[in-house]
This record gives C-alpha cells, structure tokens and sequence, in this order.
C-alpha cells in the first residue's frame, strides 16, 4: 500500500458553523500505521479568499493540527505533500487534499437561471420528440453469457449519432432501464451489465466503439478541450453540449423502444461530466424515475467569478448557462442521489452543495473526505451528512 495522509476533524466536516474554528489533524499513514514525515507543505486556502502555507514535520505520536476559521459560507480546502530534504516530492507518498465547511445548507447558486430556459428546452425535447429513431448500426457481440450485448449507433437531428452499448437479460421478464454516461475525454462505452436490468451506456461524441488509441487518432484533433471554446459557449446554440444532450435524449428515447423494458422505471447515472448528463437527461424526460450522479460537473459555474474556488471546467459563459448542472438540478421531478468528494479539484465541494441545495425534489448526498476526482483514500472516510 502507498504511503498516505490521514486527515481528521475535529468534528463532522460538513457541521461547521460560519466563524467557527475548523481544526484539521493530518497523521502520515503506512499499511494503517503510522508513520514519521519528515518535512510536509501544506497549505490551506478557502472559499472566503484566505490562505495559509507552510512547513512541518510528523511524527508518529505528533500530527500536524492546523486550524482555519470561514469568513463566509463555503469550504476550506487543505492540500498537504511530503517533501525530501531536498525539497522534491516524495515518490509513493499520495498527496492529501480534504475539506471542511460551514454553513454549507446556505451555500445557493451563483446565478439565475435565463428567463427563456424552458423555451429553449422545450424546443430541444420537441426536436426528441418528433425525431423518428433509426438504427444506424447494430452489431452483437455476444460478451457474456445470460445477456444479449450489442453496439448500437441512432440516428440524431444533431449530426453525430448516439453511439453506446447495450446489455439485456436472456431471461423471462420485462425489466427497468439503466441509462449511463461517461466523464470527459474520448471514451467508447464499455458494457454495463444487471441481471434485472436492460443496460444501456453512451459515449458523450457519438463516435465508434474502438480502442483508445484508434479514437485518439480519428477525434484528437477535433475534439481537444471540447467544451472549453469561449466562443463557442457564447451562444447556447453553439455551445458543444447542445448536441451531447440531444444524443443523450435521443440515446434513451431508443431504450424506451426497445420490448423488454417494463414501462416504468428509468434509473440515469453518471459521474463527472456523466452526472451532468444524467441529471441533464432526467430534467428533460419526464420517464425517468432516479438519477444516480457521482462527483457532478460543470455546476454553478458563475461561482469563480463571485471569489469561490474554481476548479476544472470551462470559463463561465452566456450559453453554457443554459447547461450548468444547477439549472438541469431545479428541472428534476425524480430522487436524486449525488456523492460529492471533498478533495475534489475538478468539482469543489461548494459548487456540489449549490447542486444539492437547489434540487426540489427527493436528494440525499454522500461525501468522502480526502478523496480527488480521481482519487480514493486508501482508508474509508465517509462521511454522514446527517442532514
């Protein structure tokens, strides 16, 4: 096992009130033992513009306890990293990030959703609506044994078709639809499987289900940084994601074709730039009946601009307004189940609770201290919102 941080709280790490003292206590971790440091960088920073760094050591008996008190609502963020004597970074020795936050129920949405939001949509579901489904491609490939498996692509009124696969059980039975989307990057659409579900997931680009390489080579170019065109999301007819969604509707509107399934239930799932697509999905079909979102990604992206902390994403902009995970958040009818990771650079911590905070309907939320976008801690440390 790698050698790691442990962080603690002094108490619930999403319980603080505003102007309350969070003190946070850091042990270096080996095997669940632990272990000297000897020289850590640390350095705290929070949502409220402050900042703190330093220097120290750890011993086993002797943690680091560094202290930050919020002048707003929001998250303090708390980086450390083991240093050599010489001041590089220790190989193997996994860098801590966690978080702490108060009054985080208070924490709202940076912007305002535009006043023609539920025209445009609507204009979108319409499109959906009168679009008449057509299988494009559709190869099965037999991969496991008890499901029907198959690569599909559908024809869209976007250009690019909607591009996944898809897995149903062989055995008797009408069954619900799992739906599930992908995080940023050029992935093809692995198989998902369920033995009591139909199982459909869908790459965000409607290209070809190929290696990696082989896509890199055909859309590298093409679609690098997608998303991050400020010119392009000036407008809300421009932007990329226009056209992710309108293959996303479209993706599920071919599911609900399909026989097996059992009319009624529709669960959409995603992580990252996939929760956006879920949640996306949900707000604009009314048949789906949960939403499962996973570290969500582009919320309140107007957050920046009002002194918060940033993350990974693109630059706020007129017609990405119209896709903030925030505004998809208020249109849902459905439970919503979201797991927000308090070491998460690409999608702070603030920005998740904006998410959570504007959903009307049924939600409940999960965090895990000190895990990244990417990064588990190497020992449970979830969190009970207790809200």
């Amino acid at each position: 096992m790698a050698k790691y941080f442990k962080c603690f709280t002094d108490k619930n790490p999403v319980s603080y009130k505003l102007g309350e003292e969070i003190v946070f206590t850091v042990f270096a971790r080996e095997d669940g033992e632990n272990i000297k440091c000897e020289k850590v960088e640390w350095k705290l920073f929070g949502d409220d513009g402050g900042s703190m760094n330093g220097v120290s050591d750890i011993d086993t008996e002797k943690p680091l306890t560094l202290k930050y008190t919020l002048k707003r609502a929001g998250f303090v963020r708390l980086k450390c990293i083991a240093k050599d004597q010489n001041g590089n970074e220790i190989e193997g020795f996994d860098p801590l990030n966690a978080s702490a936050g108060a009054d985080v129920l208070s924490l709202t949405y940076s912007d305002t959703v535009p006043e023609d939001f539920d025209e445009y949509w609507g204009e979108i579901e319409k499109t959906v609506a009168d679009f008449e489904t057509e299988v494009l491609y559709l190869k099965e490939t037999n991969r496991r044994e008890g499901f029907k498996t198959y690569e599909v692509r559908i024809k869209t009124p976007s250009g690019r078709p909607a591009s996944g696969s898809v897995s149903i059980p062989l055995k008797e039975g009408k069954f619900p639809i799992r739906i599930s989307f992908l995080g940023y990057g050029l992935h093809a659409a692995g198989y998902v499987y369920d033995e009591n579900m139909i199982c459909g997931n869908f790459n965000a680009h409607g290209f070809e289900n190929e290696p990696w390489d082989q896509i890199e080579t055909k859309y590298g170019k093409e679609l690098s940084m997608y998303g991050f065109n400020n010119e392009e999301n000036a407008s809300n007819m421009t932007t990329y994601f226009r056209n992710m969604m309108i293959r996303n509707l479209i993706a599920l509107k071919y599911l609900k074709s399909l026989p097996e399934w059992n009319k009624t239930d529709i669960m959409s799932v995603g992580g990252s730039q996939g929760a956006l697509q879920a949640i996306t999905v949900a707000a604009h079909d009314s048949d789906v009946t949960e939403v499962i979102a996973d570290k969500p990604w582009l919320c309140d992206l107007n957050s920046s601009n009002n002194g918060y902390i940033k993350g990974w994403r693109p630059d706020f902009a007129e017609g990405l307004r119209y896709f903030d995970t925030v505004a998809q958040g208020m249109k849902l009818k459905c439970p919503l189940s979201l797991d927000c990771y308090l070491g998460d650079d690409c999608c702070p911590p603030k920005t998740v609770m904006a998410l959570y905070n504007s959903v009307k309907s049924d939600k409940k939320v999960r965090f895990v201290q000190s895990a990244g976008h990417s990064y588990f801690p190497p020992e449970n440390e979830e969190v009970n919102a207790e809200f």
